[in-house]
């Protein structure tokens, strides 16, 4: 310290070691400084920097730019450190110091007394120690409830309120609550939260438009005036969450009497921001893990899928030969009506084992979707057997369907499956009793009626309702019904992708699916399916065209031949690939081929490959008990003309075959 100083002002510097001390001039420029001072602002060239711009990042540079006369203390928060200004007098001037003396000590309670700032601004570390505390928290838990409820308590406590609420704002802008109320001031929370969610259109407009606190003074005529008086306060603050400018939720803190500084309003944004932290956090952390959780199930269903397409393909295989069994059966037994019911049955009960296996075949992959000729009234059938057979009896089912119904090309299970659901839902409509009607008639839209069904294109189809008389759907819900996951029924009783699926199902085949309904008066959803007259087959001539049948399963190579034979071909059949081209080599004439996917030594594929190396034109016709899902570029590499999928559907398989030969 330079000497003159010591000699001039020895009487006023009196200070320990550990104490940062500087000394300034009087425009409270420093002139002199101890390293414990310069611990406090490193990276900083101290000498000849003014005070008050030094200071200026604190905030509290209006506060030391007057000259004191005495010792004054100023709190400054950030650094926590209590700032002493010492005037330095000379000895022979004693009305205006000439320098300073400048002290950062420790913030004792008897100097914090002292200090004029230590009661007037909010304490920074505090909300710095909440706000560590709740991250800390955050790190441990998963439930909002928690998190906010800590918010709520703390920004209570730092803004000296009395009461304190959060509003939540959900997905189908419903409201929550949260209260935070320990001196009991809130008397009615019921009649709180009607006023909140009266007057929550225009607070939360003005909320979103200024992105800031709103001040809800207990005065008629003000914004959130009645918020206030329902609560019992004199004054609230209406701090918002916004997020992707949204708003999430709100945080309210009340004063029964005092009113609420700047600094308290600041401080209170800021727990805002950090509760919208909070929510967000959380929520995508919760969204990860349900897709984390979707994901898993993903792979164990394939896993499944992967596991039940072997069995599922020698389960076709059985299942083809029963077929085969049955067509031919039905040709050599006694026409009775006995026997026919008898053959009937087996049938039926093959055709579920054979959507069965199919179902087991696509389980955990996508296949690509089947279309065949659909006959309405089979499918109505089915519909009536299962309701009248397993729905309650105090629901009753009443039918109106026109006797001539249009065919339909698409995939009848699908369709078999939305009916059935609508069916479910008016079921589950009902409390007790309750009556379902389906009905079902051919239509045709032209030029003349198109303007009453806009959302049809001009043509015939056939139009599916079920009516039920239950309890309605609100209006506000219709808009959403088809879409995945909402449900209006409880968490435990539907999944919300039944409507989902079935509006999927009737787009891809080119239909529409439509709800009317009204509270307590009952739903009705229509399914218009276009419609489809199949052109004339042309019937081969028996005995003048020779298919070749390549196919490692004796029982089903001969049962098909068989068959092919009743329907005049003739057949050369073949167990393997290496066979199949040695008839070939041996130039029979073969006008188509049906090979077999899966067979030992040359599989399917490369059996065709080598034939197509002979030059040889013929139609060929993959078959496959695992369901071989090729694309279209796949079929052309291969050069392979067509598909059939085990178990054969006899008629299906005579249409592939007829449209090559």
């Amino acid at each position: 310290m330079p000497s003159s100083i010591i000699a001039k002002y020895s009487p006023d510097l009196v200070f320990g070691e550990n104490i940062p001390v500087a000394i300034t001039d009087s425009k409270l420029r420093i002139i002199w400084h101890n390293k414990k001072f310069r611990e406090n602002f490193t990276g900083i060239r101290l000498k000849g920097k003014d005070l008050v711009s030094l200071l200026s990042s604190f905030g509290i540079d209006k506060e030391i730019d007057s000259v004191y006369t005495k010792p004054t203390y100023r709190h400054i928060h950030q650094i926590n450190k209590v700032l002493h200004i010492v005037p330095l007098f000379d000895k022979n001037k004693k009305k205006t110091p000439d320098n300073y003396k400048i002290e950062l000590t420790e913030p004792t309670s008897e100097l914090l007394e002292k200090t004029s700032l230590s009661f007037s601004k909010p304490n920074d570390l505090d909300f710095r120690s909440v706000l560590q505390d709740i991250l800390t928290l955050l790190v441990k838990e998963n439930s909002i409830d928690r998190l906010s409820e800590e918010v709520l308590s703390k920004s209570i406590f730092l803004t000296k309120s009395d009461l304190g609420i959060i509003t939540f704002i959900n997905e189908n802008s419903t409201r929550e609550f949260k209260y935070f109320d320990q001196r009991k001031i809130i008397i009615n929370k019921p009649e709180v939260e009607k006023v909140v969610n009266s007057d929550y259109k225009f607070i939360s407009k003005w909320l979103i438009l200024n992105k800031s606190s709103l001040i809800a003074a207990n005065q008629k005529n003000n914004l959130g005036s009645n918020l206030a008086n329902s609560i019992g306060c004199d004054n609230l603050i209406i701090s918002p969450c916004i997020f992707e400018n949204k708003l999430i939720a709100t945080l309210i803190v009340g004063k029964k009497k005092n009113s609420f500084s700047n600094d308290e309003i600041q401080l209170l944004e800021q727990f805002a921001i950090l509760l919208t932290f909070v929510i967000t956090n959380i929520s995508t952390r919760n969204l990860n893990t349900a897709l984390e959780n979707r994901l898993l199930q993903t792979q164990k269903l394939e896993t499944i899928g992967k596991l039940s397409s072997g069995m599922a393909h020698d389960f076709g295989n059985l299942l083809s030969s029963i077929f085969g069994s049955v067509n031919l059966l039905r040709k050599r037994v006694d026409q009775s009506d006995n026997v026919q019911k008898l053959i009937d049955n087996i049938e039926n009960c093959s055709v579920r084992a054979r959507d069965l296996t199919k179902r087991l075949l696509s389980f955990g992959k996508p296949t690509p979707k089947r279309k065949e000729l659909v006959k309405p009234h089979q499918i109505l059938n089915e519909i009536n057997k299962i309701v009248t057979q397993t729905f309650p009896r105090t629901i009753t089912l009443t039918e109106e369907i026109d006797e001539h119904l249009y065919d339909i090309i698409g995939n009848g299970t699908e369709i078999y499956q939305v009916l059935l659901n609508l069916c479910v839902n008016a079921k589950e409509a009902f409390n007790e009793k309750g009556n379902i009607k389906i009905s079902a008639k051919n239509i045709s839209i032209d030029e003349n009626n198109i303007a009453f069904l806009p959302i049809l294109k001009i043509g015939n189809y056939v139009k599916f309702s079920v009516k039920d008389n239950g309890a309605g759907i609100e209006e506000q819900h219709l808009t959403k019904i088809f879409d995945p996951y909402f449900s209006t029924k409880s968490k435990d009783a539907g999944s919300g992708l039944g409507l989902y699926v079935s509006y999927g199902i009737i787009k891809a085949h080119n239909g529409i699916i439509d709800v009317t309904s009204k509270p307590g008066a009952g739903t009705t959803f229509d399914v218009y399916i276009p419609a489809f007259e199949p052109p004339k087959e042309k019937q081969p001539e028996p005995g003048e065209k020779i298919i070749l049948l390549a196919d490692d399963e004796p029982m089903l190579g001969d049962l098909l031949a068989e068959l092919l034979e009743t329907n005049g071909y003739s057949v050369i059949k073949v167990s393997s690939g290496k066979e199949a081209l040695t008839v070939l080599l041996e130039e029979i004439k073969v006008d188509l081929a049906i090979i077999d996917y899966n067979m030992p030594g040359m599989s399917g594929l490369e059996t065709i490959v080598e034939i197509r190396k002979l030059n040889l034109d013929l139609p060929i016709i993959l078959s496959s008990g695992s369901m071989w899902a090729s694309h279209e570029s796949e079929l052309t590499q291969y050069k392979i003309n067509g598909q059939l999928n085990k178990p054969y559907e006899f008629e299906s398989m005579l249409a592939t075959i007829r449209k090559f030969i």
